[in-house]
């Protein structure tokens, strides 16, 4: 087993065989297999989502994080990391490799300065706050989308605002889920013990955040049904200018079509007749054209 241990005295993340001792340890699934120690707390872990026993602490939260997809672009996905303290300055985390990178790249620069409880409270408050971010980018993709549905005349945009729609409430269902475990874990911890304050402050940041994006989920879901409705209108107005266009296209034909019958009509020998009936088409359909574009019948 290579786990990943972090140095405090060198500030760098260096690859050990053990997970015993104090400090902060990363390892992934495969990882987590080859650990003989860990056995117990792996099938706690799998079995439930919360387990508390004195200042054994295991917690698995989801995690929100971003990904790109072939067809609609930039999506949200829902992993999870595992939390294992031992005591006060044992920290174990569990999960995936992508977002064992993501949490790496996001403490390397001030994790020297943390100390015990602050490697929990740090784990924590990261998988909270990873659903606001990832919200956050929702957001913008979804200000994109309304814009380009302005223009839109098919169901790219819409499919892709209610794929976006969706993963804002998958990251509703998920921090309301972070939300019950950290309950539970305040409720099971004693009230004089350490980590009792750090998880009664990451249930206040978690409650903090559950109402940010449950109002920008619900935003965003009630104004969808509206995006289905400009795309209907566009096309409508589509169909409508085509329609006016292809009035003015008959027109000539209408008042030219009856003198190629062989049939007697009035005027047919009149020497300027041929100029006549253009003129009266060409301004007639001039005229539908004016009072077509007065009405609005070209706006797009």
């Amino acid at each position: 087993m290579t786990a990943q241990y972090y140095n405090p005295q060198t500030g760098t993340w260096t690859a050990c065989d053990s997970c015993s001792g104090s400090g902060l340890f990363l390892l992934n699934p495969e990882q987590a297999l080859s650990c003989n120690n860990l056995g117990s707390w792996l099938r706690q872990s799998e079995d439930q989502r919360l387990y508390c026993e004195g200042e054994e602490i295991s917690l698995r939260l989801p995690v929100a994080m971003l990904e790109e997809d072939a067809r609609f672009g930039t999506v949200a996905r829902i992993s999870t990391l595992t939390l294992h303290h031992e005591h006060p300055d044992h920290l174990i985390l569990l999960g995936e490799e992508t977002l064992l990178s993501m949490l790496k790249q996001d403490w390397l620069s001030t994790l020297q300065q943390s100390q015990g409880h602050d490697l929990l409270q740090r784990a924590l408050l990261n998988s909270i706050y990873s659903h606001e971010r990832v919200a956050r980018v929702l957001v913008d993709r979804l200000q994109e989308l309304r814009l380009a549905l302005k223009t839109a005349m098919g169901n790219r945009e819409l499919r892709e605002i209610v794929v976006l729609n969706r993963d804002l409430g998958e990251l509703v269902i998920a921090l309301r889920e972070t939300g019950l475990i950290l309950r539970d874990a305040l409720r099971a911890t004693p009230g004089d013990a350490p980590a009792y304050a750090v998880m009664e402050i990451a249930l206040r940041e978690q409650r903090r955040m559950e109402e940010i994006v449950n109002l920008v989920y619900e935003r965003y879901l009630t104004v969808t049904n509206a995006y289905n409705g400009i795309i209907q209108n566009n096309a409508h107005t589509v169909m409508k200018v085509m329609t006016v266009w292809l009035a003015l296209l008959m027109m000539p034909i209408a008042f030219i079509m009856p003198f190629h019958m062989m049939t007697i009509l009035p005027l047919e020998h009149w020497h300027y007749l041929w100029f006549g009936l253009l003129a009266y088409v060409f301004g007639a359909t001039l005229l539908f054209a004016v009072w077509a574009r007065k009405h609005g019948f070209f706006a797009m």
